[in-house]
């Protein structure tokens, strides 16, 4: 079967190769061979490829057999492993969603039964690819959001605004009551992502003076909490616009620098800072998980445009593809087909 696979950590249209490898074996006891037929390309992936994962100075070798990436992606079952139940909607030809499972940019992958979800007919392929890391993530950081005690009418700050993570995290925050804000990297963006979210405002971080401007549109108010994927300069800004007793949740590290937030923001203001991985979510409780699901498969149907497609790749295409996922100002994702 065709994979994707690494030798070494480095920028990923420059180390990614598309190379023959080994067939998998049948299925095991609680495991689904799957005939992969989409997935993304998420900022998590390269962020692993280019070896930021790894701890300051570590610079352990990939090892003989290199290392495949992706995780998340849809297709449709080819064989079950002992144990699994069809009457789960998992058969042979079904599709279905999978989440964490290894080498999901190959052609197949083995996936435990816990990590597959049966898709109802009414979800499109390209929302199938995509239903569980930045969905979960949106449902990761609703409750990071009650965990720092925000209440109804709080003003949330969300930056990256225009990724799939903070629009499904939006919808989710509106609907709880909270007043998100969305802090974007272009003015040209926010037009269209006005129109797409009626009732949340945005900001461009392009505007010199935009973090004085964010009390214009909060009517003066503080800032109770800020969900940031990017780090950096964004993210330190968006802690400066914390009140008192506020949280920063960092979910991502996109601008690949560091946060600089003054030490006496934490003795003498309470500012708090907490971080959200959607990596910890397959250890959570089996009910908890499906309700999980529920969550991801409605957002899916009630949000379906949050879900393009801006660009899709085959396999070998792949250093074109990483590229197109890194430009700015995409209104969609980019997969692996």
């Amino acid at each position: 079967m065709r994979s994707i696979i690494y030798h070494q950590y480095g920028e990923p249209a420059d180390v990614l190769q598309l190379t023959e490898a080994p067939e998998l074996p049948a299925p095991g006891g609680g495991e689904v061979l799957i005939r992969v037929l989409s997935r993304p390309v998420h900022p998590g992936d390269l962020i692993g490829i280019r070896g930021r994962y790894r701890a300051p100075g570590n610079a352990a070798p990939l090892g003989p057999e290199g290392a495949r990436p992706g995780f998340e992606g849809m297709g449709v079952i080819e064989a079950l492993g002992p144990g699994v139940d069809a009457a789960q909607g998992l058969a042979p030809g079904a599709r279905v969603a999978f989440f964490p499972a290894r080498w999901a940019w190959s052609d197949k992958v083995l996936a435990p039964v816990r990590a597959v979800t049966a898709l109802p007919d009414d979800i499109s392929d390209a929302a199938a690819a995509q239903l569980h890391v930045a969905p979960l993530t949106a449902v990761l950081l609703l409750r990071a959001v009650r965990a720092a005690r925000a209440q109804a009418g709080d003003v949330i700050a969300l930056s990256a605004a225009g990724g799939l993570v903070a629009r499904l995290a939006s919808k989710l925050l509106v609907a709880e009551g909270y007043m998100p804000i969305g802090i974007v990297r272009s003015e040209e963006m926010i037009p269209a992502l006005s129109r797409q979210m009626p009732g949340m405002q945005f900001i461009s971080t392009g505007r010199a003076d935009w973090t004085r401007r964010v009390y214009g549109l909060t009517q003066g108010r503080t800032v109770r909490v800020a969900l940031d994927p990017v780090g950096g300069e964004v993210g330190s800004a968006l802690a400066s616009l914390l009140g008192d007793g506020g949280t920063l949740v960092s979910y991502g590290d996109l601008s690949g620098q560091p946060l600089t937030v003054p030490a006496l923001a934490f003795s003498t203001r309470g500012i708090g800072i907490q971080g959200v991985s959607v990596g910890r979510w397959p250890s959570l409780p089996d009910d908890v998980r499906a309700a999980d699901i529920d969550i991801a498969l409605d957002l899916a149907r009630l949000v379906p445009e949050a879900f393009t497609a801006v660009g899709e790749y085959d396999l070998a295409d792949i250093a074109t593809a990483v590229r197109h996922a890194e430009q700015p100002g995409k209104a969609g994702a980019v997969l692996l087909r």
